[in-house]
């Protein structure tokens, strides 16, 4: 790649998140969320698409499109990399809608606790550029046709590690409202 196509894609990234970090977001405060559905818990957003990897990885691998080639005639074989780089998309918006959800709980939990740093603030602002940068660096390459399953791996395992925090956090969150434990929620 040369110097010219990193500025336009560099460009063009940022062209994408600068709008999305632009965009006034309501404060959340704690009657805010004493406004939602009396079951919390149940109405509460989550992460459903990241748990699908492995097979998304299996459809995606080298191993299976070889297989393909070797098995099945040529167009077959074309149309069917084509309905998997179509899933693989799917999967990638799913993982969106998966960080977006995570983020709004996030943002939830924040709401909850008693202290939340701007550290933690900042922590979540940056995990949220990189996700922004890497989804659509991933899309991009997936509009090419390229099949990038690192990256896309890499990604599910940031939904799934924020995931993680946040379920967490939440676990935190009850502890402090049962008056268990006294401090500050790490989200």
């Amino acid at each position: 790649m040369n110097d010219m196509s990193i500025v336009i894609l560099v460009a063009i990234v940022l062209c994408g998140v600068v709008p999305w970090l632009l965009i006034p977001r309501r404060k959340s405060s704690t009657a805010d969320v004493s406004s939602y559905h009396p079951n919390l818990m149940e109405t509460l957003p989550t992460a459903r698409h990241y748990a699908y990897f492995r097979q998304i990885r299996q459809a995606l691998s080298a191993a299976d499109s070889n297989y393909l080639m070797e098995n099945a005639s040529p167009q077959v074989a074309k149309q069917a990399l084509q309905k998997r780089r179509a899933v693989a998309r799917s999967f990638l918006k799913g993982l969106h809608e998966d960080f977006s959800n995570l983020t709004r709980l996030g943002r939830i939990i924040a709401a909850l606790s008693p202290e939340v740093s701007r550290k933690q603030e900042t922590e979540r602002l940056m995990l949220a550029v990189k996700f922004q940068i890497l989804y659509t660096l991933v899309l991009l390459r997936l509009s090419t046709g390229n099949l990038p399953l690192e990256q896309l791996e890499y990604l599910t395992g940031l939904v799934g590690r924020l995931a993680t925090r946040l379920d967490a956090a939440m676990t935190e969150v009850n502890a402090l409202s049962a008056g268990q434990i006294p401090g500050r929620i790490g989200v």
